[in-house]
């Protein structure tokens, strides 16, 4: 059952299947993650067995199947398994999927694959990619069948939890001045607003049980949806100075006196706004949560700032606001504790009317990491009162000059590395030549939409390329800051000189490799110089010749137009110079998004996104 719902009655997967022969179906098709755990010899005759990386291959085949045939589904819910692996109670695999984000193209096939939300947007100097959360991976790994080279995945490791940073933060907000309380003379109304699996539930919780410890009453009801991971939660919490002064358990229409925004989407939702009123207080978490939009539309944008102005235009004041997420992740090692966090800056901001001593009390009763989660709740606190006595870590990001000066700059020093000078030479030459034609039309954004385009297509990730970037130091080394242990990293590959054999999409299946394939990335690293010659065994397939072709094409596409090009048309053209962009993907998901592009510029027209 979803959720990990007790299964009411004698059923099990074999039982379903007799009692469907009985009915009368003979074909009878059961899907399992684990394939190797079922007995077999309890089925009915005829019945196939198929793991799970096969469920299309059966779907299309049981479509042909004349009459009624049914497939059986068999894998332990997600959520579950992920809250029995943080209990102990099953073994939890020493196995982590992570994206190489050089090597990635951003196409969100692995999305497609996946349909998964713990592959999350990444935002890169060169464009959007995608990265794994690993707090949330519920370790299925079907995003290593997306068509990309980029996955990895590092087997025998452990995450390194907390390690960042040393300072106490009980310590550091010891001398926090207490925030003032409303007075509970009437019943007061708190919104806690989330995602599934992120403990929103569990903060509710919390803070009941911290008024229950004060003699105080408290009701909770749970708006949970549908139950699985990432669906929204909304928690309606009342209290008061009595438990004979709560009469109800939702909080009605424009009644609410408090919001702890944990999701930006959840809490700009219809449902959501329907609580709010002018005057009430509110603390957001502007960590972006990705939703169904980022796996059906991979440059899908959630608009954060304005979902937070809604919010502020309805209760007429701006929230205070944080990136929990973030902050979860740099001082204590995982988003997880990106609500708990949250909760200690809405108790500093004086938004949770219940004693310090009680809540911290409550997190003590609750009995889960109660270490960590006090940290968490200390650290939330030093956010809202001050933050400026919060650890930098070590693994920030520096800022990254946006100018298009260092856009420029960046793309050229990566083209020297890519292959030589004369080949960034190329790219200078004529993104110089487009800069120089904007300024005389007194134009802006064709020189970026050239830049970024022609990069685009001139740092094709063939097999040389994808070499030099699995072997990047700064990529292993990210590794290495991740994991402990005696780990191995294995790559996840469809070579085009080995004959693979098709998926059921006809697409090439992929093959793990294993640690060794590190010394012959480097190998193949070094053999760079041979791409595009009579000598590279590579270019003569033709999806190289066809990425070749492209950068002559645009180049004849650019010079053709420019000097045409005026400061009215130069919006237009803008966006086919642009279009390339989206020419994202590796083999046949890049093949499909060519065809689709350049049929879009031929007729004048700029590409979708999608």
């Amino acid at each position: 059952m979803t959720g990990g719902q007790p299964v009411d009655g004698p059923i099990s997967v074999a039982a379903i299947a007799h009692g469907v022969r009985a009915e009368g179906v003979s074909r009878i098709a059961l899907v399992s993650d684990q394939p190797e755990k079922v007995t077999f010899s309890d089925f009915p005759k005829e019945t196939t067995l198929h793991h799970r990386r096969d469920l299309d291959a059966v779907q299309r085949e049981l479509r042909t199947v004349p009459g009624v045939s049914v497939l059986i589904y068999e894998q332990a819910c997600a959520t579950e398994k992920r809250r029995r692996r943080k209990r102990g109670q099953i073994e939890d695999p020493k196995r982590f999927a992570v994206i190489n984000d050089l090597v990635c193209e951003g196409c969100g096939d692995c999305s497609v694959e996946s349909n998964c939300l713990s592959i999350e947007p990444k935002e890169t100097p060169f464009g959007r990619k995608r990265r794994v959360n690993l707090s949330s991976c519920n370790k299925d790994f079907s995003c290593l069948n997306g068509f990309c080279p980029s996955f990895v995945t590092v087997e025998g490791a452990t995450r390194r939890k907390g390690g960042q940073v040393d300072s106490d933060p009980a310590t550091l907000a010891a001398g926090l001045p207490a925030p003032d309380m409303p007075r509970l003379d009437l019943p007061y109304d708190l919104l806690v607003t989330g995602v599934g699996g992120t403990g929103v539930v569990t903060v509710g919780a919390l803070i009941t049980m911290a008024a229950h410890l004060e003699g105080k009453g408290a009701s909770v009801l749970d708006f949970t949806g549908f139950a699985q991971k990432f669906g929204p939660v909304l928690s309606f919490i009342r209290l008061a100075a009595s438990p004979a002064a709560i009469h109800q358990v939702r909080i009605d229409a424009g009644a609410a006196d408090a919001l702890i925004g944990g999701d930006i989407v959840v809490s700009s939702s219809p449902k959501a706004s329907a609580t709010y009123r002018q005057g009430m207080g509110a603390v957001l978490n502007l960590a972006e949560a990705p939703t169904g939009d980022i796996v059906r539309h991979r440059d899908a944008s959630l608009n954060v700032d304005l979902r937070a102005e809604k919010i502020a235009g309805t209760i007429g004041a701006v929230p205070r606001a944080i990136d929990a997420g973030r902050l979860s992740e740099r001082l204590l090692g995982d988003t997880v504790y990106a609500n708990i966090l949250l909760l200690g800056f809405a108790w500093q901001d004086g938004l949770v009317p219940v004693s310090l001593d009680a809540l911290r009390r409550a997190i003590e009763l609750n009995g889960v990491a109660v270490e960590t989660n006090l940290k968490a709740f200390d650290w939330g606190r030093l956010a809202h009162a001050r933050p400026e006595t919060l650890p930098e870590a070590a693994t920030d990001a520096p800022a990254t000059d946006d100018s298009l000066d260092a856009l420029i700059a960046r793309r050229e020093a990566f083209l020297v590395d890519y292959q030589d000078e004369a080949y960034a030479g190329r790219f200078r030459r004529l993104v110089d030549r487009v800069r120089a034609h904007e300024a005389a039309i007194g134009s802006d954004g064709l020189t970026e939409a050239v830049a970024r385009a022609l990069f685009k297509l001139m740092a094709y990730k063939d097999e040389y390329e994808v070499a030099r970037l699995h072997t990047d130091p700064a990529f292993l080394e990210s590794l290495k800051r991740e994991f402990e242990g005696d780990f191995r990293i294995h790559y996840h590959l469809a070579p085009p000189l080995l004959p693979p054999g098709k998926d059921a999409r006809g697409r090439p299946n992929k093959r793990q490799f294993g640690p060794w394939m590190l010394s012959a990335f480097r190998l193949l690293a070094r053999m760079k110089g041979l791409r595009g010659t009579v000598f590279d065994p590579f270019g003569y397939t033709a999806e190289r010749r066809e990425e070749r072709a492209l950068i002559a094409w645009y180049e004849d596409l650019v010079e053709t137009h420019l000097d045409g090009i005026d400061a009215a048309g130069a919006a237009d053209w803008k966006k086919r110079f642009e279009a390339p962009l989206q020419m994202r993907g590796y083999g046949p998901v890049k093949a499909e998004a060519v065809a689709r592009v350049k049929a879009e510029i031929d007729a004048g027209l700029a590409p979708s996104a999608r």
